[in-house]
């Protein structure tokens, strides 16, 4: 196995999995362009007065450019956060049958409108760090709350596909973080153990889920919005950003 330094910690391992927003990827700018994307959608289905209480109920506040980072646009896989739309538009007068309709079509015209690579950017030293630990021998995988298609064309579009070996999106599986469903299905898909896996993430969520899933190890990251204090509550080591990651 290799030998993963982060910080002072040496980590012997062979797979490596990423959260992507927040850990990979600029995660405000990300949620950004998925916010307004969604709004102007709901926009073209239901009422003014529907689309403030959408904007309200999944955080989002698109005027000031602003996103609640702990609310559900920002945490929830889409199929949640499709119902609590679907609760505001409930609300504002529609039957809940059709609420959760409007809603469905409304998110489906979104995501159907937006092309790759969704708003992403790499952070700083990415993409020469992932290439650092595939050299060594390091497998490496994403789990992320968001659907598998959006993160491969993502990470095709960034030309980051050659590094990554397995991607396990929300639509994956049956439970969402911090539920261990994606770290398993990762693990199952690059015939691993979790005591030969790592969890790189930059919130509480990412951890969780990592302790849920027992790997060997759980590193947190500050490159999203979580502080230190915070991880250093779960993480065996926080580190300022994936970058800092190594291989001896």
């Amino acid at each position: 196995m290799a030998k993963l330094i982060a910080e002072n910690k040496t980590i012997e391992c062979k797979l490596i999995i990423f959260d992507k927003n927040g850990t990979l990827i600029n995660q405000h700018q990300v949620l950004l362009e998925l916010a307004k994307a969604r709004k102007k959608s709901v926009q073209k289905h239901v009422s003014e007065k529907a689309t403030e209480m959408w904007e309200k109920i999944v955080g989002v506040d698109l005027e000031n450019e602003k996103i609640d980072h702990n609310g559900p646009l920002a945490t929830s896989p889409r199929r949640e956060e499709a119902l609590i739309a679907a609760a505001a538009f409930y609300l504002s007068g529609f039957p809940w049958i059709e609420a959760k309709q409007v809603a469905q079509k409304a998110y489906d015209h979104a995501d159907y409108s937006m092309k790759p690579p969704y708003g992403s950017v790499l952070l700083e030293g990415i993409k020469e760090t992932l290439e650092h630990l595939k050299q060594r021998g390091l497998k490496l995988a994403i789990a992320s709350t968001d659907t598998h298609r959006r993160t491969l064309e993502s990470v095709k579009s960034l030309k980051m596909d050659s590094l990554i070996d397995e991607i396990v999106g929300s639509d994956d599986v049956a439970y969402g973080k911090p539920s261990p469903d994606m770290i398993l299905e990762a693990l199952r898909k690059t015939e691993s153990k979790p005591d030969e896996a790592v969890m790189v993430g930059d919130s509480l969520l990412d951890i969780q889920m990592g302790r849920n899933a027992r790997v060997k190890a759980c590193i947190g990251v500050l490159t999203g919005f979580t502080p230190r204090e915070i991880l250093e509550q779960l993480a065996d080591v926080v580190v300022s950003s994936v970058a800092e990651l190594h291989v001896l």
